[in-house]
């Protein structure tokens, strides 16, 4: 049945937290294929609606200041990822911000360091969240303070490189923490059996004990799996393992890696 405006259920926004090499590489397969998805369902109309609106705010392209979301038939003028994306290395996150994809993120929602966690999950647990648990949880709230009702958080990171691993679940504790209301939606993404990284079977253990203890929800992902779905689904006959390590220190290599 049709709602008048002024009773249509309120918009529940999620924010997207993509840390670490697979994160922002899945965060920015996932970004592309949203919009793709609602440019297929929209009836030739490129208009701002409340479906969109969970995972992008509407602003002006010329001044970014934020637009209303009206009827759901206002054209849309320049769309922003509710997105915070995080990294210890500047490499993924550089390309994502040269890809076509680009003009949807937010420089001032970008969190990067340069020197890696060295495929450790205590580095990146230990180290880079106390250093950066400030600067996160600021990027953190800008983001919410664009959202009337916010639903979710969205995490996405892998479990067998040191960031996805130690960094990603330093950042959902903190959420937690700062949070505790707020579902916090993992997508964690398991290392393949193939995996070569020496340290992935013990960052993966000790992320999944943060896991099991600080998200509400919890889907994993085991990148082999994932990545003969690809080969399956592109006719190929020899499935591809991605790496489930930090893709930067001797993880065998795949698609897109599993890193980070």
């Amino acid at each position: 049945c049709f709602l008048r405006p002024s009773l249509r259920p309120m918009v529940r926004e999620v924010i997207t937290v993509q840390v670490g090499q697979c994160g922002n590489q899945v965060g920015s397969r996932f970004w592309d294929l949203a919009l793709r998805e609602h440019a297929a369902w929209s009836s030739g109309i490129a208009a701002y609606d409340e479906p969109m609106s969970t995972f992008f705010r509407h602003v002006d392209a010329r001044s970014g200041a934020p637009l209303a979301l009206g009827d759901g038939t206002v054209p849309i003028s320049s769309l922003r990822a509710r997105a915070v994306m995080v990294d210890t290395e500047e490499g993924v996150v550089s390309q994502v911000l040269r890809s076509p994809l680009a003009e949807l993120f937010d420089r001032s929602q970008v969190l990067a360091d340069v020197s890696g966690a060295g495929n450790n999950w205590a580095h990146g647990h230990e180290h880079y969240g106390p250093l950066h648990r400030d600067g996160l949880l600021e990027r953190v709230r800008r983001a919410a303070s664009h959202c009337d009702s916010l639903q979710a958080f969205s995490l996405l990171h892998s479990m067998g490189g040191g960031t996805g691993s130690g960094l990603g679940s330093y950042v959902l504790e903190a959420l937690a923490d700062e949070y505790p209301r707020t579902i916090r939606f993992a997508t964690a993404v398991f290392p393949s059996e193939s995996d070569d990284v020496v340290t992935s079977p013990y960052n993966t253990v000790l992320a999944a004990a943060e896991l099991a203890e600080h998200a509400t929800v919890a889907m994993p992902l085991q990148n082999a799996a994932l990545a003969a779905m690809v080969d399956h689904a592109e006719g190929g006959a020899t499935p591809h393992a991605a790496s489930g390590g930090d893709g930067r220190g001797g993880g065998s290599g795949g698609r897109g890696g599993g890193g980070g």
